[in-house]
This record gives C-alpha cells, structure tokens and sequence, in this order.
C-alpha cells in the first residue's frame, strides 16, 4: 500500500512504502492533522480490530463445530457396540464369540484414542445426573446402588454421550 504525501513548498511527492513486517507504529505515517485521513486511518484501525475479533469468533465456532460431529458421529456408533455386546453373550461358538471380540475391541480402541471412556458404575451409588434408572429391585444390603447395567453409559472427557441405564437396589 503507499500513501502519498504532497510537499507544497517544494513542489515534491514522496511516496511511502506500507510494510506488513514493521509494526505499524514504526511506520512512517503522513503528518497527522488532515482530517480526511484522519478519519480513514481511524476506520481503518476499526476494521483491523474487527477482523481480529471476527477470525478469532470463528475459529472457536469451527472448533466447537467440528468437536459436536465427532460427538454425534460417536454416539451414532454406540449402538453398533452394543449389538456387538448382545452377539458376544449369545454366541456359543467359542471361535466365533473370539472373532466378535476382536472387532468389538477393535471399535473399542478406536473410540478409546477419541477420548471415549465406558462409565463403571457396577456397585456405586445411583446418581440421576449420570445413570437412567429403569428398574428397582429390593435388596436392603445395597439400597440406592446400582446392582445390574441394561446399557452401558460412555463419556468424553466431561461431557457425558450417553447416559447408562441401569437397575437399582431400594
């Protein structure tokens, strides 16, 4: 970009060099006090201020975008390693019940290196903001803990894909 500076005495032009590498407060700037340039360096430090604002808005609205698809990708895949799970326990065949575990595991792994983690929650403490209760047994030794899972829950990091449905003890 150059910026032209009229010299009236001399009758010279002198034509400045606008370089991206210098600081802008390094760089020569025309004697302040004409208003028209005044008012166009002004909108121009606006407009740079909200470009800044506005790269910055979208690249953390792409990087909740793109976090949300693998979120919604994974909890479309959880009901594949529950059916995994259902063949696993039906099977009778030893070598078959094996060959389902690999690719289960397989699925397992690769939700593992996303951050996915399977809730635990056998023997604890029924939470409603973390477990789906969908039966209720009698059993006063374990009252208000969990004693069977119906469906695992999972999570990633803190956030929670799926809740796990359970059956607590009252």
């Amino acid at each position: 970009m150059k910026l032209k500076k009229d010299h009236h005495e001399n009758n010279e032009e002198e034509v400045l060099e606008f370089n991206p590498n210098i600081p802008q407060d390094e760089q020569e700037h025309p004697e302040s006090g004409d208003a028209r340039y005044d008012e166009l360096y002004a909108q121009y430090v606006r407009l740079q201020a909200d470009f800044d604002n506005f790269r910055k808005r979208n690249t953390a609205t792409a990087s909740v975008m793109y976090m949300s698809g693998i979120n919604d990708m994974i909890i479309d895949i959880l009901p594949v390693i529950d059916y995994l799970d259902m063949a696993i326990n039906a099977q009778k065949d030893e070598e078959q019940r094996k060959g389902i575990e690999l690719v289960k595991n397989a699925f397992m792994e690769a939700l593992k290196k996303r951050g996915v983690e399977e809730m635990q929650c056998l023997g604890e403490l029924f939470d409603p903001n973390v477990h789906e209760a969908v039966f209720k047994v009698p059993d006063s030794e374990n009252a208000g803990k969990i004693v069977d899972i119906v469906k695992k829950g999972y999570y990633k990091e803190d956030k929670i894909l799926r809740h796990a449905m359970v059956v607590v003890a009252e």
